[in-house]
């Protein structure tokens, strides 16, 4: 507003100088001040668990506080701290409402209030979209019906995308497939349908989703995959035992000590364990051959040894005796 300072002089009517009163312009300068929030909506609908911020922003330096949906002002950071789980950070022309790890109780209106303004906000909370069930691996034997489960937790009802080696599955195109409220249903179930899945599940309304990833196995006969399993993955050793006629190996088995293993081996299918006594066995039997022929050579060594030794003496006795003869 302007102030103007008039000069009545004597002798001028009092109209006069009310007319220039009325006529002399005067500016007001009026403040409208708009308070803001963000989300700028007047109603949230957010998940259980969920960190939740909403901002309270104004023009005027009107210092902007939020209150709870019991009408009791939510304490600031100042006061509680930032590890709290409901407070306020609060500043000259801003406040940010901080609601960590919602609760059931957390749900409500909530305002923010200057002296002069309020806004308002309903916050409503709901359980988030998730994957309950979703076993793996499943399995199924060829040729049955089989529905491979994925059961989902979702306030409204889910849209389901499943997808097979990283690919989406065509669900309209393959007619042995059906979607389900709980998985996927596969009819004459194949060899070729065995590999990873994908489940994914969607909330339309909010974009909340959630996958799992399932391993479903085709059986083909009455082995199941873990024994199959088992069988392929043991190889049993190649045998290291020496070719011998029977004679020598009667008499190698005769002369080699008890290597029967004194703790009972489950019936596993692994024959590891025979295989590695087999290749000791064999060694040994290696060992004691070659030691009775060391021996055999010696013995014929000695005996032969001795014949000449004693062929040796007779021919000098033979020579000892005839030189006496001749004396």
């Amino acid at each position: 507003m302007k102030i103007f300072v008039v000069d009545v002089r004597p002798g001028v009517p009092m109209t006069t100088f009310i007319a220039a009163i009325l006529f002399i312009p005067v500016s007001f300068q009026v403040v409208h001040a708009t308070m803001t929030l963000t989300p700028s909506v007047t109603e949230t609908t957010r998940d259980l668990g969920e960190n939740i911020l909403i901002i309270c922003e104004t023009e005027a330096p009107d210092s902007p506080h939020w209150f709870g949906p019991d009408g009791s002002q939510i304490p600031s950071d100042a006061e509680v701290g930032l590890s709290a789980r409901v407070f306020a950070a609060e500043q000259t022309t801003s406040s940010r409402l901080f609601v960590n790890l919602a609760e059931e109780g957390d749900e409500g209106v909530y305002a923010c209030r200057t002296d002069t303004e309020e806004a308002t906000l309903q916050l409503i909370l709901q359980l988030p979209l998730r994957i309950e069930s979703a076993p793996s691996p499943q399995q199924t034997r060829a040729g049955s019906d089989y529905k491979i489960v994925c059961q989902v937790m979702s306030p409204t009802t889910p849209t389901f995308t499943w997808y097979y080696r990283g690919d989406v599955i065509d669900i309209d195109a393959i007619s042995r497939y059906t979607l389900t409220a709980d998985g996927l249903m596969i009819t004459n179930v194949m060899t070729s349908d065995a590999g990873p899945y994908t489940c994914e599940a969607l909330n339309p309304d909010t974009g909340d989703s959630d996958f799992k990833d399932i391993v479903f196995n085709v059986i083909e006969d009455d082995t199941t995959p873990q024994l199959a399993l088992d069988n392929q993955g043991s190889s049993p050793l190649p045998s290291a035992t020496p070719t011998l006629s029977s004679d020598v190996t009667s008499s190698r088995t005769a002369a080699l000590p008890n290597m029967t293993s004194t703790e009972t081996e489950e019936d596993t299918g692994d024959t590891s364990g025979d295989n590695t006594s087999m290749v000791v066995g064999g060694a040994l039997a290696g060992t004691v051959i070659l030691m009775a022929v060391i021996v055999s050579l010696y013995i014929v060594y000695r005996k032969t040894a001795k014949r000449r030794e004693g062929r040796s003496r007779g021919r000098i006795h033979t020579a000892n005796g005839a030189d006496t003869r001749e004396k």
